[in-house]
């Protein structure tokens, strides 16, 4: 009997029983691979719509063009009442929700939120960054801001927020014997468990970026309407990022250097495999601790503890074991929890499904069981090149939220966004 029959035999029988240390069920929703449906055209940029029909609020697919300044321009220009109210609802959002982190943020930014709010927070964020930050983003920023007529400032700060409120998120990283498909090739968790009481997944977007020639290659970001830098991502190098808070981190931080959602799309535009991108964090002046994921087309996947004054790489082999957190060939993941995590779930569930994961069984039955990924989901398939996403919903007349891993996934074929022209 062959590996794949083997892995589906195994799959059915581990799917029957429940992970009684989970306090989630399996997502049955059925999978929408429907392509994007062209909406709307610009200059410099084309607007796509993908579930449509079963999604509320839809999917948007933003396609940009050209310098910069033209892709922030396209985006604003296609955008423009999804940012305006987007940047007019989160700010009252950021108001509300800041006091949580304050105890994390380093003493110069905790006196700038007392005295002057999160406008004075998240612009003196932007002066200590500001030499560290290429012109292209500013460049983008400014397009955007033209376009949607709201100020650079703006723009800039709704680029900044991460800096300040790093979430607590899920990665994985799953190739050769840890996964269902004969060739091994790698599969990449991205689960984004961040508060959802915020307006942002009223505006969900990916934006599929064309960029000059000589100008690094194109590349898709997931985030939201006007939200430059990246958070989640898949490039046409077949690179992609996951990333989550370092809480246990002891270190020191600083603010002074590259925001590093301006680093992990760095990362998705300009380079083309996992080692080019830990030198590129290697040599960064770094500011804050988080944990970054990085896979490429090698089916190398890299696991990185980053800070202002540390790099910690880790493989299948090295990562630190703990508890019931054991080692596995082809395997590395860190779950929601502060590391090291002493929850059962996550461990549990790679073990059922070790050998048989693919991008269905981390839909279906890892992201929902665990119940991670409230925010938003990307599931990376780089033998199939597709990138699986799920967004949280809208707060309903009652204030109740459907979390992204309960929540309808769409299916986007990545060679097909790359491929797509003016």
């Amino acid at each position: 009997m062959n590996r794949a029959v083997l892995a589906v035999l195994g799959l059915l029988a581990a799917s029957a029983a429940a992970i009684s240390t989970c306090n989630g069920k399996p997502n049955t929703i059925p999978l929408i691979e429907d392509p994007p449906t062209l909406v709307k055209n610009s200059t410099n940029g084309k607007l796509f719509i993908a579930g449509a029909a079963t999604v509320d609020p839809p999917l948007r697919v933003v396609h940009v063009y050209g310098t910069p300044y033209q892709m922030g321009y396209a985006q604003g220009e296609l955008l423009r009442e999804e940012v305006n109210d987007l940047l007019s609802e989160a700010y009252a959002y950021f108001y509300s929700m800041i006091d949580p982190y304050i105890k994390f943020l380093p003493p110069r930014l905790r006196h700038a939120l007392e005295v002057g709010g999160v406008n004075a927070v998240l612009e003196l964020t932007y002066w200590l960054t500001k030499p560290f930050i290429p012109q292209r983003y500013v460049d983008e920023a400014q397009g955007l801001a033209d376009a949607a007529g709201v100020p650079f400032s703006t723009v800039m700060h709704m680029a900044l927020f991460p800096e300040l409120i790093k979430a607590s998120c899920s990665i994985m990283g799953a190739w050769d014997g840890a996964v269902e498909r004969s060739d091994g090739r790698l599969l990449q968790l991205r689960a984004l468990d961040w508060d959802t009481n915020g307006p942002f997944q009223k505006y969900p977007v990916v934006v599929v970026y064309h960029p000059e020639e000589g100008q690094g290659h194109s590349f898709a970001t997931m985030g939201w309407a006007g939200f430059l830098g990246a958070i989640t991502g898949f490039s046409s190098a077949n690179v992609a990022v996951s990333e989550k808070v370092w809480l246990s981190y002891k270190g020191a931080s600083s603010r002074a250097g590259v925001p590093f959602n301006f680093l992990l799309r760095d990362i998705l535009q300009f380079d083309t495999d996992a080692d080019q991108a830990l030198s590129r964090i290697a040599s960064a002046h770094r500011t804050c601790s988080i944990f970054i994921g990085v896979g490429d087309d090698r089916d190398q996947f890299k696991l990185v503890e980053y800070s202002h004054e540390t790099v910690n790489i880790y493989n299948d082999h090295n990562f630190p074991a703990y508890g019931n957190h054991t080692l596995k060939e082809g395997l590395v993941y860190v779950d929601k929890h502060v590391q090291p995590s002493h929850d059962q779930c996550l461990p549990a569930l790679v073990d059922k499904y070790y050998g048989s994961l693919s991008a269905d069984v981390v839909r279906q039955y890892i992201t929902s069981q665990f119940r991670t990924g409230d925010m938003h989901i990307a599931i990376y398939d780089y033998g199939a090149h597709t990138m699986d996403v799920a967004n949280a919903s809208p707060k309903d007349a009652q204030g109740n939220v459907v979390q992204a891993f309960d929540r309808p996934f769409i299916r986007l074929q990545m060679d097909d966004l790359f491929a797509e022209t003016l």
